[in-house]
């Protein structure tokens, strides 16, 4: 009987730490938005400036969240290395989209000329 119990036990603790999410760390956000922070640079974001802008919104909020990590607040730093992270998003894109900005000008022009050259 004991061992049957002893099973018993052992399989519902076992299904307990199973069905637990795993929930990303604070360490693990502030990776994150670390890596977009150097992606962004390394599209060039700190040479547009609404892009360096917000690459710098990215920076003050890593700090802000390291800072947080320090005074034990996980909960507050996790949400600002999100932010982080979404500053930093929003300035790789910014930095993708205005050399595409500046190629479909510069196509457009090219067309103009073109349909004047036709007329």
């Amino acid at each position: 009987m004991r061992p049957k119990l002893l099973a018993a036990m052992l399989c519902a603790t076992l299904l307990g730490c199973a069905s637990q999410s795993v929930k990303p760390t604070s360490n693990t956000r502030r990776t994150e938005a670390v890596a977009s922070m150097r992606a962004a640079e390394g599209a060039g974001a700190a040479r547009i400036p609404e892009a360096a802008r917000h690459l710098e919104y990215a920076r003050q909020q890593v700090n802000h969240g390291e800072q947080l990590l320090m005074d034990d607040d996980a909960e507050g730093a996790e949400l600002s290395f999100m932010q982080a992270d979404a500053d930093a998003d929003l300035a790789l894109a910014l930095a993708r989209a205005l050399p595409m900005e500046q190629q479909a000008k510069r196509t457009t022009q090219q067309a103009e000329a073109l349909r004047r050259g036709l007329q």
